[in-house]
């Protein structure tokens, strides 16, 4: 049972990273992304590649493929997302859509279409046993980002002007734009902090897990889910949701294999019908 915890807390971390940039689009932008899992395999795609055909070193392609996606994110929502948001934020949804269907189909032809897995180790430390459960060092190392990156993404939030922004954009956008605040701005670099934090998990998880373009609409669900669970407008909630649901994913596919997501589902709706906003949620935003 043990090693049930551990290895659900630590796929949790990377659940944590992927949804970190789809709370904070969902809290401040109101939509829902549906080519956020595209960033996550975009930029396990771009580790790969970088880090084997372009003989970077893997903490290089990791933060170059990183650098990427944020600024892919970045200009998808500038050139395409950003006319359809002023006009109907809720169009948004099918357009993203079909943008990640065109970007997986893109990155297919570009990285190629199959599973990438890169060997990392930490050198001198490849292991670490806790008790009788033995994990890799990379593991650990992908943990301790996701609780780094959780304190940047408080710290940006509370502790800047920029943070200030997005706090009155997301309350109250035409009160922040009579404030002088440049919403369109705002928007534009939410998502690219969005990118940063996808594509990052993407990166990490190139080096733990096989990961191909297919899969990025169930990261897009687990991203979703992830959110629904911590609640939306608290970060950390998005990380104790992230390591409650990587728990649950591990002693139900252990468990109860042939009924695992069922299960998943079925503990979700519960949730929800107890508690809305989620374990850790603010509450709703009311915009006027």
């Amino acid at each position: 049972m043990a090693d049930l915890v551990i290895y659900g807390l630590l796929s949790g971390a990377i659940f944590a990273m992927a949804a970190f940039g789809f709370a904070l689009v969902l809290g401040v932008l109101g939509v829902v992304n549906m080519a956020h899992g595209l960033y996550v395999v975009m930029g396990g795609g771009l580790t790969h590649v970088l880090a084997t055909q372009g003989g970077l070193p893997v903490p290089l392609a990791m933060l170059v493929a990183t650098l990427a996606t944020g600024v892919f994110a970045a200009a998808m929502h500038k050139a395409f997302v950003e006319r359809i948001f002023k006009k109907n934020p809720l169009m948004v949804l099918v357009q993203t859509f079909g943008l990640s269907i065109v970007g997986v189909k893109l990155l297919e032809k570009t990285v190629g279409a199959g599973e990438r897995l890169l060997r990392v180790d930490v050198p001198g430390y490849p292991i670490v046993e806790i008790g009788p459960v033995i994990i890799p060092t990379i593991e650990l190392v992908v943990f301790g980002t996701a609780v780094l990156s959780m304190v940047v993404l408080l710290l940006l939030l509370d502790r800047t002007d920029f943070g200030r922004s997005i706090r009155a954009c997301r309350d109250n956008p035409r009160s922040a734009s009579i404030l002088q605040v440049n919403v369109d701005w705002v928007y534009t670099w939410t998502m690219f902090i969005c990118g940063i934090c996808t594509g990052l998990a993407g990166a990490l998880l190139v080096g733990t897990k096989p990961l191909a373009p297919y899969m990025h609409l169930q990261w897009t669900v687990d991203a979703f889910l992830v959110v629904i669970i911590g609640g939306l407008g608290s970060i950390p909630g998005v990380l104790a949701g992230a390591f409650l649901y990587g728990i649950a994913n591990y002693f139900a596919f252990y468990y109860f294999p042939s009924i695992a997501p069922a299960l998943i589902f079925g503990a979700l709706i519960l949730l929800l019908l107890l508690r809305p906003q989620g374990l850790f949620g603010l509450g709703a935003v009311e915009r006027k």
